[in-house]
């Protein structure tokens, strides 16, 4: 049923592990560990699946965990904030959708590699966000961006999210700079998010993203989300860190070069095994 999800030369087996893992990733980072380490799950994705497909497979599993994030966060938000980011980046939604669409119809083959080559840009400036969170903080909180770099960074997050889903250090740090406190920093980050991810759904279905298969192979993989958000919290009393973010910055490193210079590791592998064998 899902083998038109799967790149050529890639065995089920491998499809599965590298998908599982990129949606636990995602369930671990949700659950507030470790909040870097969803930038990871798209390019693990793209190294089994087409670009087009893994994008979206992730955006309604994206959305339902955005749904849980507003379910706590419901009293948390400051809409003026919110607003700000979210106006501008509905015309750079429509910018990522009309990619999106000329893609496809110009063909996924073809162009696919670009999509790659944009992630694979977009992982290497997360691993150095990583690294430099706490300096880029604390240069943020010594400004008040208006609403000027706020249409900026809207249109930014707009259209790096429709591509990527990688909005993410855009958003957190506009959100950050207005000195809202941890609560209502959380709660307005985790609704701009919701209205970003919900606002992207209908233009993927009209870029033709969104399929039947899309959402059974979503219902499938479901169950992982929770899964890795226990295991998030789990590891958030036993495992440092620190330790865990510097694992998946090399990982994410990695894998920005391997998308860039269009190394697939999976196929890599696979072909040192079959020569070995």
């Amino acid at each position: 049923m899902f083998s038109p999800y799967i790149n050529e030369g890639v065995s089920v087996a491998v499809f599965w592990l590298f998908v599982s893992a990129a949606i636990i990733i995602q369930g671990i980072s949700k659950s507030g560990f470790a909040g870097g380490a969803g930038i990871l799950s798209m390019p693990l994705m793209f190294f089994v699946m087409p670009v087009n497909r893994a994008a979206a497979v992730m955006l309604p599993l994206l959305i339902l965990c955005d749904m849980n994030a507003i379910y706590h966060h419901r009293h948390n938000k400051d809409w003026k904030t919110v607003l700000r980011i979210y106006l501008p980046s509905l015309f750079g939604i429509l910018a990522g959708a009309a990619v999106w669409w000329w893609i496809g119809q110009e063909g996924v083959e073809r162009y696919g590699i670009w999509i790659k080559r944009f992630v694979g840009v977009i992982a290497i400036v997360f691993a150095l966000y990583i690294v430099s969170k706490e300096a880029a903080m604390s240069w943020v909180d010594r400004f008040r961006p208006g609403a000027g770099v706020g249409v900026i960074a809207g249109l930014a997050a707009g259209f790096s999210s429709t591509i990527a889903h990688a909005a993410g250090p855009i958003v957190s740090l506009y959100i950050f700079a207005q000195d809202l406190g941890k609560t209502l920093f959380v709660g307005t980050v985790a609704w701009t998010f919701t209205l970003i991810n919900l606002s992207k759904l209908p233009f993927y279905i009209g870029a033709g993203l969104i399929e039947k298969d899309v959402l059974l192979l979503g219902a499938v993989l479901v169950p992982l989300i929770p899964a890795g958000s226990w295991l998030g919290k789990w590891m958030h009393q036993r495992v440092s860190e620190r330790l865990f973010n510097r694992v998946i910055l090399v990982l994410v490193f990695i894998a920005g070069i391997q998308l860039i210079f269009g190394i697939n590791p999976v196929s890599w592998v696979l072909t040192l095994f079959r020569r070995g064998a």
